[in-house]
């Protein structure tokens, strides 16, 4: 029978499939598989058989390794090291999906100026003639420009704390340090 260890990796291995699940969960509920349908693809969108692979192959390295602890099977051990390594490959090339990266949102679509060029803080001089022989041309672009340099920076996200990058740090963390437990009960089971 294989020891603590093999047990302590298959702990891990669950607390790594948990976190892989709700991932998962997450993304369909958002629309990820429609989404990864569309044609042409949008390139935000995660590649189903790209997911449905680093799935597939984790979940039968995990069965492999059920088996082993369950049975003390050795050569099963180093099957489910196997089947593990692409996985962990294919869950690399997933992690940009869920990692936030910052950036700026567009202005409320009720707040659109009457002289788009003050957006750039840069008006046109014919632009600017026409408003300075209009007064109420010229009120308006002052207001304009005032309402832009006072209004504050939004950000494209939330400036609180937001848990979503720990979930696949934690994931991909909880991968590495199973790959390790596994690789290290598989050799102290031989």
């Amino acid at each position: 029978m294989p020891g603590h260890l093999a047990l302590v990796a298959l702990v891990s291995w669950l607390a790594t499939e948990l976190l892989g699940a709700f991932m998962v969960r997450s993304w369909i509920a958002k629309g990820g598989i429609r989404a990864s349908q569309r044609k042409p693809a949008d390139p935000d969108a995660m590649s189903l058989p790209i997911l449905a692979g680093h799935a597939g192959l984790n979940l039968a390295a995990l069965l492999c390794w059920v088996i082993f602890v369950t049975t003390g099977v050795k050569p099963l051990a180093w099957i489910a090291l196997g089947l593990m390594a692409p996985a962990i490959g294919l869950g690399i090339s997933t992690v940009t999906i869920w990692t936030p990266y910052p950036g700026r949102t567009a202005a409320d679509p009720g707040d659109t100026p009457a002289f788009p060029a003050a957006q750039a803080d840069v008006v046109p001089r014919e632009m600017l003639d026409r408003a300075l022989s209009d007064e109420r041309l010229s009120q308006q672009l002052v207001d304009d420009l005032i309402s832009r340099s006072l209004a504050p920076e939004t950000p494209v996200r939330d400036s609180g704390l937001s848990l979503r990058p720990l979930v696949p740090l934690a994931h991909g963390v909880l991968a590495i340090a199973t790959f390790m437990l596994a690789v290290l009960a598989a050799i102290a089971a031989s």
